[in-house]
């Protein structure tokens, strides 16, 4: 017995879509889907703690003299580059490429303002470590309250 089956233009979309997804998927090289890339992508981990925020950045392979780091009111920018690990012009054949090389930049924007003088850095196995404190102006403040002597309601004894 044979089965028919109906032509459905929507199935055949979604076929060449996973077919395209695929392709993309088991390629070599990464689509780029704005443009060209001038920048590599570089992984930071950002948290809050009691006195100000911890910046941890990837950058294996730098230098820590090859790294700019700078700080303007509220935000951090760091700048490097990472190096070619193929000499530029050399003729190769690439079976997987996923390691970059190039300019990054990443720009971090705090919400509160910060204690520029008192930010330290530490640099460890490609590892930038990046403690920024708060201003001291912005921490949360105890407040004590005194008590007065209650004063005696006119009249009432």
């Amino acid at each position: 017995m044979t089965t028919l089956v109906r032509f459905d233009p929507w199935r055949e979309m979604l076929s060449l879509r996973d077919a395209m997804n695929q392709l993309f998927e088991q390629s070599f090289v990464r689509p780029t889907w704005f443009g060209t890339a001038t920048n590599v992508y570089v992984p930071v981990n950002v948290y809050q703690t009691e006195s100000g925020y911890q910046v941890q950045v990837l950058l294996p392979g730098i230098k820590p003299e090859d790294i700019n780091l700078t700080v303007q009111e509220q935000t951090l920018t760091l700048k490097g580059k990472y190096p070619a690990l193929v000499e530029e012009g050399k003729q190769v054949n690439w079976l997987i490429h996923e390691i970059g090389s190039g300019e990054f930049e990443r720009t971090i924007t705090f919400d509160k303002p910060l204690d520029i003088d008192h930010i330290s850095t530490s640099y460890e196995y490609g590892v930038l470590t990046i403690s920024v404190p708060v201003a001291e102006s912005s921490l949360p403040r105890k407040i004590s309250i005194t008590a007065e002597q209650p004063k005696e309601l006119a009249g009432v004894r």
